[in-house]
């Protein structure tokens, strides 16, 4: 269950690193929608990309409260491996660093697939779980299996 906490630990970080994109009240307050699709990434200091955060919009419900849609997060590994994380949509909150969901989450790894439904992640404590119907499918060289 370790692995499990780590790609999800991975995913959280990508989430949250969305507060960059919108670490500020928009300019305008018309302008409360990020529409039209957008990426946001960072980039360590070597200039490899560490995260990038693809959605359909951004709905600033407050300036602390980012709703995100059609979220595919995307964590670059120092390895060479990769986590991706989707959802139809997440709720950020920027003041206390949480990430909500209540629909389904899939998060894929090189060696498992892991779905469930909700996502409750707090940035400060570290800790995350996906709330309900959780499903681990591990892939191996020799087989394939399943942890409901």
């Amino acid at each position: 269950m370790g692995c499990s906490m780590r790609i999800l630990a991975r995913c959280a970080v990508i989430f949250l690193a969305a507060t960059a994109f919108a670490g500020d009240e928009p300019a305008q307050k018309s302008a409360s929608t990020l529409k039209d699709g957008f990426t946001f990434n960072s980039t360590k200091k070597s200039g490899r990309t560490e995260w990038k955060v693809d959605g359909s919009a951004a709905v600033f419900l407050t300036p602390e409260i980012i709703e995100i849609k059609d979220v595919r997060a995307t964590y670059y590994g120092d390895d060479g491996s990769t986590t991706v994380a989707t959802t139809a949509k997440a709720i950020l909150d920027k003041t206390t660093r949480k990430v909500t969901s209540d629909d389904l989450v899939t998060i894929v790894t090189k060696n498992a697939v892991t779905t469930g439904t909700g996502l409750a992640w707090d940035q400060e404590g570290k800790r995350g779980t996906l709330k309900k119907s959780v499903k681990v499918v591990f892939s191996q060289p020799a087989g394939k299996g399943v942890i409901p």
